[in-house]
């Protein structure tokens, strides 16, 4: 059960990209003078005193979520592979454009700009609800799927998921700025809930098992009878071994630093 670091640093892209445009968009908000989200779009905050921190936020917000989606496509499988790869796609598009949100309006070349980022911008909305609703629908169904061997998302997370399908057909309907601004709200929260849920499991190179921190002494027991077994069939050069121990040298790893903060805070 020993973390990929690999698969680790994604999902913290993830966490930390969604994380960072959630904090620089109030704080742009507060820096442009006379801004409204009741009447103003996300993307007029561009245009503003801010415009700078706008531009940072969405380029990496944008650059940070395309190796967690990489990630969630590596993990939902035998589930849907069509709706799977489909989503996959649509969702390194979509963070391509949200990071080209961020570029900076040039004045020379005014008309071309406005018709470039209303592209980006309405692919980023499109994209960002239509890829939710493709992994929510694996989600959804990655327990109903018995070779589905990926993380157990929260059934509500799926749904949270679907809400998104429905908050964009309703500011499709409308072009109001405050659903889209609710929308934008829903879609990072959705990105943050989605990567918290994947750091509260480590993953394993062993199919199948996934272990929470409250299980950690079952997994050590678990991965210890498994060494003692291959050593009692002469099976101890065999690959799952060392695999099996580098899951529990984590998982000791993790219950000292765990059991050295309770000493700490005593």
């Amino acid at each position: 059960m020993v973390a990929i670091k690999a698969s680790r640093l994604e999902v913290l892209f993830g966490f930390f990209g969604a994380l960072f445009i959630l904090i620089i968009l109030p704080i742009t908000i507060v820096f442009t003078p006379g801004y409204s989200p009741v009447k103003d779009t996300v993307s007029m905050l561009g245009e503003g005193n801010a415009k700078s921190l706008f531009s940072i936020g969405f380029v990496v917000c944008g650059s940070l979520l395309i190796p967690f989606y990489i990630y969630l496509e590596r993990e939902l499988v035998n589930i849907a592979e069509n709706i799977r790869r489909l989503a996959t796609g649509v969702a390194i598009f979509t963070n391509v454009c949200i990071a080209l949100v961020g570029i900076i309006p040039d004045h020379t070349y005014m008309d071309a700009f406005l018709a470039f980022h209303a592209f980006v911008a309405g692919v980023s909305f499109v994209g960002s609800s239509i890829y939710i609703v493709l992994y929510s629908i694996l989600m959804y169904k990655g327990p109903k799927s018995v070779i589905y061997r990926g993380p157990a998302f929260k059934k509500y997370l799926a749904f949270y998921g679907f809400l998104i399908g429905f908050v964009l057909v309703l500011f499709l309907f409308t072009f109001n700025p405050l659903i889209e601004w609710i929308l934008a709200m829903l879609i990072i929260s959705w990105v943050i809930i989605t990567a918290l849920q994947c750091i509260s499991f480590k993953f394993s190179k062993i199919p199948g098992i996934y272990y929470k921190r409250s299980q950690y002494p079952e997994a050590l027991k678990l991965f210890e009878s498994a060494i003692q077994l291959l050593d009692n069939l002469d099976l101890g050069d065999e690959p799952i071994k060392e695999t099996l121990i580098e899951n529990i040298d984590f998982i000791k790893g993790e219950m000292e630093k765990k059991q050295n903060d309770k000493t700490n805070n005593a």
